[in-house]
Parts: C-alpha cells; sequence; structure tokens
C-alpha cells in the first residue's frame, strides 16, 4: 500500500471526524466543537490513496507555544506508525511557525498515547485535576506534557 497523505481538514470532513471520535474517545469531541476547530484551529488529516481520512490532529499557536488539541488514529491503523508520522508533522510546523514549545495534556490511563509522546521527548510539566470527563460523571486529571523546540 502506497503512504498515506496528509492535508488540511475542511468542513466536509465533519462526518468522518464525528465517526472517529465515537470509535476512539469514551468522550468524543462533538460535531460543534470539530466545526469550531475546523474554523479556529490548524487541522491536518491523513488520507490513504485511495480512501477515507483515518487519522487526524488540531492544534492552535499561542504566541510562541503550540498546542496541540487532539491527536488520533482510528482503528485498525492504531500502532502501525501513523501517529508518530502526524506528530513529526506537527511539530516540524510549529518549529516552523517559530514556536518555542509544543504543549498537550494526555488522560494518564491512556498508555499508547503516553508512549508515543514520551518516543518523541515531550517531558511532564504538571498536572491538570478533573480535566477529563467520563461517561461515568467521573473525572479524570491530565499530565501537561511539554517539547522544548528551541535549542
Amino acid at each position: 500500500m502506497n503512504a498515506p497523505s496528509l492535508r488540511p481538514l475542511t468542513p466536509p470532513d465533519v462526518d468522518v471526524l464525528c465517526a472517529i471520535e465515537k470509535r476512539n474517545f469514551s468522550a468524543p469531541w462533538t460535531r460543534r466543537q470539530l466545526l469550531e476547530s475546523l474554523s479556529q484551529h490548524q487541522g491536518l488529516g491523513m488520507v490513504p490513496p485511495s480512501g477515507t481520512l483515518f487519522g487526524y490532529t488540531f492544534f492552535m499557536q499561542v504566541f510562541q507555544e503550540i498546542h496541540l488539541l487532539n491527536l488520533v488514529i482510528d482503528q485498525p491503523w492504531q500502532r502501525q506508525g501513523w501517529g508518530r508520522i502526524l506528530l513529526d508533522e506537527v511539530i516540524t510546523r510549529a518549529r516552523v511557525q517559530g514556536a518555542e514549545c509544543l504543549l498537550l495534556e494526555v488522560r494518564p490511563s491512556n498508555e499508547a498515547a503516553l508512549r508515543l509522546y514520551r518516543s518523541a521527548h515531550f517531558q511532564p510539566i504538571g498536572t491538570r485535576r478533573g480535566y477529563y470527563a467520563n461517561p461515568t460523571g467521573q473525572r479524570e486529571d491530565a499530565l501537561v506534557l511539554r517539547l522544548v523546540l528551541t535549542p
């Protein structure tokens, strides 16, 4: 199979984004949140040569920081290196945009994401108490991770 390509996300992608969110998260972003992100943030989608969008990310620049808002690879594409390719592209774009660091929040229970971010040299810098909602109404903390981009 030929390698997937990266392209900007657009409003016609929202139905696919919603479906991917529902398959991969216990508290998925809503259609409204996705549409707002499409209009307010930078978004990249990963698409195979003959197929449907299977991964994406949203990120935004705030002064000299890039905030990674979401990064997901849909099943059954997970654990094949596509998340790393998508993350590396965000890191490259952050450097091009002159960012000094990249920040993100991640659930401590999301072991696959933590492995990905640690392999890219992100470091923990804090915790946001009760940041994530769970379907049960419980709240889960978020680990705040940072990747320093400047030498």
